[in-house]
């Protein structure tokens, strides 16, 4: 699979980050505070959303004075080192820095033939439903107790030699093309496995669920496929940009981590 990014991209995002970080080193003295209009804009739009969440009796003047004095204590902070082996600070800055190299190398939208070659290498991912179409008779432990299963099995007997037997009312519709998340919802993950191994036009022994005892004639089942291209869709789209992504975020931090002197010392 093809992908859009290069060693190259992710050297020059380093070397922009450094360009930062001189940037900022050539900026105001330490007690200098501008406040930008695009800072006075944003202050401005706390103020409004404030006032339509109808918590707003705060001003702008107010607003502004908060924000000022936030810059304030967040910079004597930074003095102070509180920033510091603050586990939530570093993550927040972390993810930031996330953020960051995901901005600077884009995703392309991947194509028609690694949408395919994805698919083709992760199949069981996009599966069509499983369905299944059977007759049912259920025999409820609530109402019968320790002897639902042997009543269930007396019944199969029955039903095996063409006779009529009586049984309990269930949600589960029988008759109706049901898929297997519909099945699992009703009888529970284990019988739903077993039912779906059930040969096709046979009544099945008697298969256990938390509710009581089963018996099932398949009359149709479909295992599913493998969906096409269109099937899969948004899904297919989105979970391929998802490992390009994680590709793009891996070499981009193993660029950067070739930039570093590591060493471990007692």
């Amino acid at each position: 699979m093809k992908t859009s990014w290069s060693a190259l991209g992710f050297l020059v995002v380093a070397v922009l980050i450094g360009v930062l970080e001189w940037q900022s080193s050539q900026g105001p003295k330490n007690h200098e505070l501008l406040v930008s209009e695009p800072q006075r804009a944003f202050v401005r739009e706390q103020v409004l959303q404030a006032g339509s969440q109808g918590s707003g009796a705060s001003t702008y003047e107010q607003a502004l004075a908060n924000y000022i004095d936030e810059e304030i204590l967040y910079r004597e902070g930074l003095k102070l080192g509180l920033e510091k082996d603050d586990l939530i600070v570093k993550r927040r800055v972390v993810q930031k820095m996330r953020f960051l190299l995901e901005d600077m190398t884009p995703i392309a939208p991947p194509t028609s033939e690694q949408l395919q070659t994805w698919l083709d290498q992760n199949p069981q991912k996009y599966q069509t439903d499983q369905t299944i179409l059977f007759n049912h008779h259920f025999f409820s432990r609530g109402k019968r107790g320790d002897d639902a299963m042997a009543q269930a099995n007396t019944a199969r007997d029955e039903l095996l030699k063409g006779q009529n037997v009586l049984s309990d009312p269930f949600p589960l519709q029988a008759g109706v093309l049901l898929t297997k998340e519909n099945v699992v919802k009703e009888i529970g993950q284990h019988a739903s496995d077993v039912l779906f191994e059930v040969p096709v036009g046979e009544w099945s022994s008697p298969i256990s669920s938390a509710l009581g005892v089963h018996l099932f004639k398949v009359q149709e089942r479909n295992p599913g496929r493998t969906m096409t291209l269109e099937e899969a869709g948004s899904q297919l789209r989105s979970d391929l940009m998802a490992a390009q992504r994680q590709q793009v975020n891996e070499a981009g931090l193993a660029a950067l981590r070739a930039t570093y002197a590591i060493k471990e010392v007692p």
